[in-house]
């Protein structure tokens, strides 16, 4: 092996330890969002790092792979999801029923 291969199957090999997100749309339930008035959600992936460790919500409270959690206003209610007893159904952050510091706007059709 050349000097650059064994370099490259050495970084390749290593187990990653962290992947940075910023944030995470949710918008997967987008229609009845758009009924109850509200736009995607927009979670700040990146703030919630630099106050909890990954085992805090991994993989307790959320599955760590694209589509696994079912999230929802009625699931957040019973104290799922967001909605857990340590998150925001708690002292420690603001409450769910304050849909704009999670839900985006909607964007309103021209003409309507």
């Amino acid at each position: 092996m050349t000097l650059i291969k064994v370099i490259l199957f050495f970084i390749l090999s290593m187990p990653v330890f962290a992947i940075e997100i910023n944030e995470i749309i949710l918008d997967s339930k987008i229609t009845d969002m758009k009924k109850a008035g509200v736009g995607p959600v927009r979670y700040p992936h990146k703030f919630h790092e630099g106050i909890y460790k990954c085992a805090h919500c991994h993989p307790g409270i959320f599955i760590e792979k694209i589509g696994s959690n079912d999230i929802n206003m009625q699931k957040n209610i019973e104290e799922k999801y967001c909605g857990n007893a340590g998150c925001h159904n708690s002292a420690y952050a603001f409450p769910l029923y304050l849909c704009d510091n999670c839900h985006t706007k909607l964007k309103e059709t021209p003409g309507k």
